[in-house]
Protein backbone atom coordinates (compact mmCIF):
# COMPACT_ATOMS: atom_id res chain seq x y z
CA UNK A 1 0.00 0.00 0.00
CA UNK A 2 2.82 2.54 0.80
CA UNK A 3 4.34 1.79 -2.62
CA UNK A 4 0.98 3.01 -3.95
CA UNK A 5 0.43 5.88 -2.68
CA UNK A 6 4.33 6.79 -3.35
CA UNK A 7 3.72 6.20 -6.64
CA UNK A 8 0.29 8.25 -6.65
CA UNK A 9 2.34 11.40 -4.80
CA UNK A 10 5.01 11.54 -7.74
CA UNK A 11 2.13 11.70 -10.18
CA UNK A 12 0.57 14.25 -8.33
CA UNK A 13 3.08 17.45 -9.33
CA UNK A 14 3.13 16.06 -12.97
CA UNK A 15 -0.60 16.25 -13.10
CA UNK A 16 -0.12 19.92 -11.50
CA UNK A 17 2.28 20.71 -13.98
CA UNK A 18 0.25 19.61 -16.90
CA UNK A 19 -2.77 21.86 -15.38
CA UNK A 20 -0.67 24.46 -14.71
CA UNK A 21 0.84 25.03 -18.68
CA UNK A 22 -2.96 24.46 -20.06
CA UNK A 23 -4.03 27.25 -17.99
CA UNK A 24 -5.38 29.83 -20.56
CA UNK A 25 -4.29 27.89 -23.27
CA UNK A 26 -5.36 24.55 -25.44
CA UNK A 27 -4.30 21.86 -26.62
CA UNK A 28 -2.60 21.32 -29.77
CA UNK A 29 -5.41 20.67 -32.48
CA UNK A 30 -5.70 16.83 -33.96
CA UNK A 31 -7.47 15.86 -37.16
CA UNK A 32 -10.39 13.82 -36.33
CA UNK A 33 -14.05 13.27 -37.75
CA UNK A 34 -15.64 16.23 -36.34
CA UNK A 35 -12.50 18.68 -36.62
CA UNK A 36 -10.60 19.66 -39.46
CA UNK A 37 -7.87 21.49 -39.59
CA UNK A 38 -6.03 24.31 -42.11
CA UNK A 39 -2.16 24.76 -41.67
CA UNK A 40 -1.28 27.87 -43.41
CA UNK A 41 3.03 27.32 -42.92
CA UNK A 42 4.73 28.58 -46.11
CA UNK A 43 5.27 31.69 -47.65
CA UNK A 44 4.13 34.83 -46.30
CA UNK A 45 4.47 38.61 -47.79
CA UNK A 46 6.49 40.30 -44.42
CA UNK A 47 7.18 44.09 -43.33
CA UNK A 48 8.85 45.27 -40.44
CA UNK A 49 8.08 48.56 -39.34
CA UNK A 50 11.09 50.65 -39.53
CA UNK A 51 9.80 53.87 -38.48
CA UNK A 52 11.22 55.57 -35.42
CA UNK A 53 8.55 55.24 -32.94
CA UNK A 54 7.02 51.18 -34.59
CA UNK A 55 3.67 52.46 -35.18
CA UNK A 56 3.29 53.56 -38.87
CA UNK A 57 1.69 50.39 -39.33
CA UNK A 58 -1.32 51.28 -37.53
CA UNK A 59 -0.95 55.19 -38.10
CA UNK A 60 -1.22 54.50 -41.95
CA UNK A 61 -3.45 51.67 -41.15
CA UNK A 62 -1.42 48.96 -43.43
CA UNK A 63 -4.06 46.53 -42.72
CA UNK A 64 -6.76 48.08 -45.07
CA UNK A 65 -5.27 47.62 -48.16
CA UNK A 66 -2.86 44.48 -49.16
CA UNK A 67 0.76 44.55 -47.98
CA UNK A 68 2.96 45.51 -50.71
CA UNK A 69 1.04 48.60 -51.49
CA UNK A 70 2.00 50.24 -48.07
CA UNK A 71 5.99 49.77 -49.13
CA UNK A 72 8.31 47.05 -49.98
CA UNK A 73 7.46 43.29 -48.22
CA UNK A 74 9.76 40.15 -48.41
CA UNK A 75 8.37 36.63 -48.38
CA UNK A 76 8.94 35.54 -45.03
CA UNK A 77 8.73 31.79 -44.48
CA UNK A 78 6.24 30.91 -41.40
CA UNK A 79 6.81 29.07 -38.83
CA UNK A 80 10.07 30.78 -38.78
CA UNK A 81 12.28 33.50 -36.63
CA UNK A 82 12.46 36.64 -38.89
CA UNK A 83 15.44 37.85 -37.15
CA UNK A 84 17.50 34.68 -38.64
CA UNK A 85 16.11 34.90 -42.35
CA UNK A 86 17.60 37.35 -45.03
CA UNK A 87 20.52 39.24 -45.32
CA UNK A 88 18.86 42.49 -43.92
CA UNK A 89 21.53 43.79 -41.17
CA UNK A 90 18.29 45.63 -39.57
CA UNK A 91 15.62 42.55 -38.90
CA UNK A 92 19.07 40.65 -36.81
CA UNK A 93 18.35 42.35 -34.13
CA UNK A 94 14.70 44.38 -34.55
CA UNK A 95 12.27 44.84 -32.10
CA UNK A 96 8.92 45.82 -32.77
CA UNK A 97 6.20 45.63 -34.46
CA UNK A 98 6.41 43.01 -37.98
CA UNK A 99 3.36 42.59 -40.15
CA UNK A 100 2.47 39.23 -41.96
CA UNK A 101 -0.38 38.63 -45.03
CA UNK A 102 -1.09 35.39 -46.23
CA UNK A 103 -4.06 34.95 -48.49
CA UNK A 104 -5.99 31.08 -48.07
CA UNK A 105 -9.15 29.04 -49.04
CA UNK A 106 -10.91 28.13 -46.58
CA UNK A 107 -13.26 24.98 -46.50
CA UNK A 108 -16.50 25.88 -47.87
CA UNK A 109 -18.10 23.93 -44.28
CA UNK A 110 -16.21 26.26 -42.66
CA UNK A 111 -18.10 29.45 -44.77
CA UNK A 112 -21.31 28.35 -45.18
CA UNK A 113 -22.56 26.58 -41.92
CA UNK A 114 -22.58 29.65 -39.36
CA UNK A 115 -22.73 26.81 -36.21
CA UNK A 116 -19.07 25.94 -37.15
CA UNK A 117 -16.88 27.30 -34.32
CA UNK A 118 -13.45 28.23 -36.24
CA UNK A 119 -10.41 28.54 -34.18
CA UNK A 120 -7.55 30.73 -35.42
CA UNK A 121 -4.17 29.62 -33.40
CA UNK A 122 -0.99 31.16 -33.75
CA UNK A 123 1.54 28.36 -32.52
CA UNK A 124 4.55 31.27 -33.04
CA UNK A 125 3.56 34.44 -32.43
CA UNK A 126 5.75 35.66 -29.52
CA UNK A 127 4.47 38.46 -27.10
CA UNK A 128 1.55 39.82 -28.51
CA UNK A 129 -0.57 39.20 -31.71
CA UNK A 130 -3.31 40.95 -33.51
CA UNK A 131 -5.04 39.35 -36.11
CA UNK A 132 -7.56 41.42 -38.99
CA UNK A 133 -9.13 39.17 -41.33
CA UNK A 134 -9.59 40.60 -44.70
CA UNK A 135 -12.07 39.47 -46.52
CA UNK A 136 -14.07 35.70 -46.44
CA UNK A 137 -14.38 33.79 -49.89
CA UNK A 138 -16.35 30.79 -50.24
CA UNK A 139 -13.85 28.78 -52.58
CA UNK A 140 -16.13 29.05 -55.73
CA UNK A 141 -15.89 32.53 -55.37
CA UNK A 142 -12.14 32.44 -55.52
CA UNK A 143 -10.46 33.97 -58.62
Amino acid sequence: MARRAAGLWALGPLLWGCALALRGGMLYPRESPSRERKELGGLWKFRADFSENRRQGFEQQWYRAPLRESGPTLDMPVPSSFNDVGQDGRLRGFVGWVWYEREAVLPQRWTQDTHTRVVLRIGSAHYHAIVVPQQLLCPEHTL
